[in-house]
């Protein structure tokens, strides 16, 4: 699972501000499969952070009958969220984040 922030054209009304990334319009939060393949897709303003969006991408996996054993989900998609998620739905989540040091030693 992942998001991200995209420009959205000249309407005013859906858009918002992801003070993150300094963009103006809106997220996109993608379910894939372990090849790729597209499962869910959800759009949202870009100012909704994305372990409340996550949160209604699970109900849709949920409502849509797709059972998953375990969900990787990118940093954006920590703290309450992974707790909600498993109570709420069964889902265990998986965050994955870049190792930090293991970049700052990277040689090339």
């Amino acid at each position: 699972m992942d998001s991200q922030s995209v420009r959205w054209g000249n309407n005013r009304g859906l858009h918002g501000v992801d003070g993150n990334k300094k963009i103006k319009g809106i997220k996109r939060h993608v379910v894939v499969d372990k090849n790729g393949f597209l499962i869910a897709v959800m759009l949202c303003v870009a100012n909704i952070h994305d372990s409340k969006a996550g949160l209604l991408l699970m109900s849709m996996l949920n409502e849509g009958l797709m059972k998953f054993k375990c969900i990787l989900a990118d940093a954006g998609y920590r703290g309450e969220f992974i707790e909600k998620a498993d109570k709420l739905y069964s889902y265990m989540i998986n965050v994955v984040s870049r190792d930090k040091e293991k970049l700052a030693k990277k040689e090339f």
